[in-house]
């Protein structure tokens, strides 16, 4: 395992240790704004921006931007797996998988319309 992914590895399990991160995992199902995780999980809104970028960095999170017709955009973050699997593989060597979130309705228009492009 190299050292970028066994930072990564750490990052992921150290995100996965933290109440708090996996409390916000679970109401991650639908974007929401950090000032709603935070009364959601009840945590000091510091310690949710804090939490919310360790789990970004762990890739469980992922950002989405919200542009608004005033001009402000807004962000929100929503749960960006539905799984983490860790395996041990045969040298001994942890295999962990994240198990990416379900596609969106949108993901899959992208792609379907490149692949469409990619035939004309």
């Amino acid at each position: 395992m190299a050292h970028n992914d066994a930072s990564k590895t750490q990052a992921l399990f150290d995100a996965l240790a933290d109440p708090d991160c996996r409390d916000i995992l679970r109401v991650l199902d639908e974007p929401l704004p950090a000032k709603e995780v935070a009364s959601v999980c009840d945590l000091p809104q510091t310690s949710t921006y804090r939490k919310l970028e360790q789990l970004s960095e762990a890739e469980l999170v992922a950002e989405e931007t919200e542009v608004r017709p005033d001009g402000h955009h807004a962000t929100a973050y929503v749960r960006d797996c539905d799984g983490v699997f860790v395996g041990v593989d045969d040298d001994g060597v942890l295999d962990v998988n994240v198990l990416p979130a379900e596609e969106r309705p949108s993901d899959r228009l992208a792609l379907l319309w490149s692949r469409v492009s990619e035939e004309l």
